[in-house]
């Protein structure tokens, strides 16, 4: 293999892994919540989790919420029937912050993963995930911090 050929191949490789690396970064499809605080409360607008595209209107099945002041996101999960739940985004193994893979949440730490109820699927962690209580009404959720 000569030189220019040489630099061919790597100058294609590279430009594969940069393409590819930027594909995987667009199929994420967590999305980060505008929110507000009052009190002790976290208001997350319903408006968040609709996806509007050409006209339609298709809901997400979590939004994120990264909040001033606690270490760790918090997670909100859009249920049946209106209804949702919240848990904060750290394993109860040892506390790393938790992944979002759709319904399953990775603890990148010992591989610990919980179900979108915070149940542990996999261990080491033994105890389900921090939970918030939930209210909302037509417009908005609310989470109780404290």
């Amino acid at each position: 293999m000569d030189r220019k050929e040489f630099l061919k191949i790597c100058g294609f490789s590279c430009l594969g892994v940069f393409g590819l690396s930027g594909m995987m970064q667009s199929c994420g499809t967590t999305h980060y919540a505008s929110t507000n605080v009052q009190g002790n409360r976290l208001i997350v607008s319903k408006k968040e989790f609709e996806i509007i595209k050409n006209d339609t209107i298709r809901y997400r099945n979590h939004v994120v919420s990264k909040i001033e002041g606690i270490n760790y996101p918090i997670i909100i999960y859009k249920n049946l029937n209106d209804t949702y739940s919240a848990f904060l985004l750290r394993c109860s193994h040892q506390g790393a912050e938790l992944t979002v893979n759709g319904d399953v949440l990775t603890c990148s730490a010992h591989g610990s993963e919980f179900g979108k109820n915070g149940e542990v699927i996999q261990g080491p962690a033994e105890q389900q995930l921090t939970a918030f209580k939930v209210q909302t009404d037509a417009q908005n959720i609310y989470i109780q911090l404290s």
